[in-house]
């Protein structure tokens, strides 16, 4: 199993020369497994340059897009996605239902013609629409894909990608509810979904999760949806997870910023005496499981 990084940022795109290390674009992450299945997790702006480049593959048929909640920077870079205005691509969107409203419907909406010039139903690929539920598992070939519910303002999905005994969790948008300070590392200090995530992402090989704030924004950010750098340390020291990826970046941290940010994960692991290696995300890293 292959990923590859075409999207690292929260909210908003942010191009510039404080964004050129760790990349600009919203999230997009790319899987393909060792038959050479293809899965794109979420289609932020990175699916853009992606799509430029699966559109090169004639030989590529079948796409399967697996979108982790609707807000806009997870989405806005789909109608921009080139493989969907050809005939001879299969693209499959997975997502969740909000509220009663089915997956065709939340995409299609920023496809009307007072935001974009082409509907849905204007694409010339082959389009399939197909609703998750977490708690449920799903086969791709060789590959498995385990659902779960983050803790989010708006319902949202994290998904845990098994091939074999490797498994990569990809949980974007997550808040770690503690009831006192993280550095209680207990299970009875978290609340019960949040124990569900850290069962969910127990052992895993690789963590790919929101860090969308420092410790000095969070306190301020409770309810938002969203998690600090230093309490997913914590979170991933209790999950017992071999590799820990920061992700979704606040797009007003640049580069030495994030820097920082790793750094100080690291001492905190370092101090805790745990083994678990962290990095920061890179738009066009490649991590070979």
């Amino acid at each position: 199993m292959i990923f590859r990084f075409w999207g690292t940022r929260g909210s908003v795109p942010v191009p510039g020369k404080d964004t050129v290390k760790y990349g600009g674009n919203t999230p997009c992450v790319e899987v393909r497994s060792s038959s050479g299945e293809l899965i794109i997790l979420d289609g932020g702006s990175g699916i853009r340059e992606l799509g430029n480049r699966l559109i090169e593959n004639k030989s590529r048929r079948e796409i399967n897009i697996f979108i982790s909640h609707y807000h806009w920077d997870h989405i806005q870079g789909i109608p921009f996605f080139l493989p969907l205005y050809d005939e001879n691509k299969k693209i499959t969107f997975y997502g969740m239902t909000n509220n009663g409203t089915e997956i065709e419907k939340l995409l299609g909406t920023q496809m009307q013609p007072d935001y974009f010039p082409v509907r849905f139903e204007e694409l010339k690929a082959e389009i399939e629409f197909r609703n998750l539920k977490p708690g449920n598992t799903y086969k791709i070939n060789n590959l498995n894909l385990q659902t779960s519910k983050t803790n989010h303002s708006s319902p949202t999905l994290t998904y845990k990608l098994s091939e074999g005994n490797k498994s990569v969790v990809y949980m974007t948008d997550n808040e770690i509810h503690w009831k006192e300070s993280p550095e209680n590392l207990s299970l009875s200090n978290l609340d019960s979904e949040t124990r569900k995530l850290v069962e969910f992402c127990h052992g895993c090989d690789y963590l790919i999760h929101d860090t969308m704030y420092d410790e000095s924004l969070i306190k301020n950010k409770t309810g938002w949806g969203h998690s600090s750098n230093i309490s997913l340390a914590y979170f991933s020291i209790l999950a017992d997870v071999k590799n820990l990826i920061l992700f979704h970046y606040n797009p007003d941290y640049t580069d030495s910023k994030i820097d920082e940010m790793l750094d100080e994960t690291l001492s905190l692991l370092k101090a805790k005496k745990s083994k678990i290696n962290c990095i920061a995300a890179k738009e066009g890293m490649e991590i070979n499981l």
